[in-house]
């Protein structure tokens, strides 16, 4: 009898063995979820074309041999009789006085460095803090792509550390290095030809260095009676010739407008007068436009010329006589969410899944934008809305409030 009830025990614990087994290899992901961190994100629904510039210019003219060193950066507004640029014999007179100007500015700051020797180092905090200053705009600049500003900001940084070192005691003056420097200053000086020519803006307005032989025929006034044909023929060929002796030229007006062949139902709802927003290229900047005329081009295809007008005036839409646009339909930004962690609660609520101290807690979310694999979802206040940076189950099985997750 006892090893009847011996068997009977030894069968059901056998059983009970299985059946964990069993248990832990269909049931033991039931805790594990997949995870994404939420992020903000942003993107534009938009018409891309491809435009013509019409802009009142005037050619800035000097013949003469040599290289020529601009003064300006594209775009930047000019005053009449200033020095738009210089004429050198060659290219080594343009680095030597580049140079010079380096070390003339390198001169100065040490020079002013010095006068404080000998005081007090009360000041340490506050170029401490002007060090920390400079060094987070270098890096700005440089995770921006905007090297010229980044080594632009290279002799302030100078100054400042310098300042340090006399105000810590580190040196006690820089007259070897002052000195070092106007020996090599002299020395570039003796490698000049001598032979500059400045030339003079004959007026006021904005400058650009390129000139593509349209200056004076592609007008503001123009845009009243261009036509669909006008505009593909500049867009087959944006640069037929600079006149000789040209050297940049000047926009009269921060105002420009640019031309376009659209089909119409891609600007559904566009009439004349509206404002819209453009965008030049890759450039990031938005340009406010509006629409000034829509004439139809008679091709019997839809078609349309469009004239836009902006005052928004870039390095983008001064450096050549046609750009790629894109005109913006919609804009949208918000939280990131992949469209696999989309759930509802018991209320029918739309929301998610997120990971909170190992457990899941369901918070909801107001969808902006939907895209094919993710959901772009406003920032609302309240605790029970997702939030910037929370877990968010992307896969997981049998979810519920309150699940321990690992």
């Amino acid at each position: 009898m006892e090893s009847r009830w011996t068997s009977i025990i030894i069968i059901v614990l056998a059983l009970f063995v299985f059946v964990f087994f069993i248990g832990q290899v269909f049931f033991a992901d039931g805790g594990k979820v997949t995870t994404e961190t939420a992020y903000t994100y942003s993107m534009t629904e938009d018409v891309p074309f491809e435009g013509v510039f019409l802009r009142d210019e005037t050619v800035v003219y000097s013949p003469g041999s040599g290289v020529l060193d601009y003064e300006h950066s594209d775009g930047s507004k000019v005053g009449k009789s200033s020095v738009i640029a210089r004429r050198y014999r060659s290219e080594t007179d343009i680095e030597c006085r580049r140079e010079i100007k380096k070390i003339n500015e390198q001169i100065a700051v040490l020079t002013d460095a010095e006068k404080l020797a000998g005081t007090d180092n009360n000041q340490l905090e506050n170029i401490s803090s002007q060090i920390n200053e400079r060094h987070s705009m270098i890096l700005e600049s440089l995770i921006s792509g905007d090297y010229s500003a980044a080594q632009a900001q290279e002799t302030a940084m100078l100054g400042v550390l310098s300042k340090r070192e006399i105000s810590r005691g580190d040196v006690s003056s820089y007259s070897t290095r002052i000195a070092a420097l106007h020996k090599r200053s002299s020395e570039l000086q003796s490698m000049l030809s001598g032979d500059v020519t400045e030339i003079f803006a004959d007026g006021t307005g904005y400058f650009v260095s390129r000139v593509d032989g349209y200056e004076g025929k592609l007008t503001m006034s123009d845009s009243e009676s261009i036509t669909a044909d006008r505009i593909e023929e500049v867009l087959a060929d944006p640069e037929p010739g600079k006149s000789a002796g040209a050297v940049g030229k000047l926009i009269a007006d921060y105002r420009w407008r640019v031309a376009a062949v659209i089909n119409t139902e891609q600007l559904f709802g566009c009439y004349e007068g509206s404002t819209v927003t453009l965008r030049v290229r890759s450039d990031p900047t938005p340009i406010e436009a509006e629409i000034v005329s829509i004439t139809d081009t008679g091709r019997g295809d839809g078609t349309a010329v469009y004239v836009f007008e902006c005052d928004t005036l870039t390095s983008s839409v001064v450096s050549g006589r046609t750009a790629q646009f894109k005109y913006i339909v919609n804009s949208y930004g918000g939280l990131r969410v992949s469209r696999s962690a989309l759930r509802f609660n018991e209320e029918q609520e739309r929301g998610v899944y997120v990971v909170v101290g190992g457990k899941l807690v369901f918070k909801k979310i107001n969808v902006e934008y939907w895209g094919d694999d993710y959901l772009i979802c406003s920032q609302e206040e309240g605790s029970e809305y997702l939030k910037l940076y929370d877990r968010i189950v992307t896969e997981g099985k049998d979810l519920y409030e309150g699940k321990v997750v690992e």
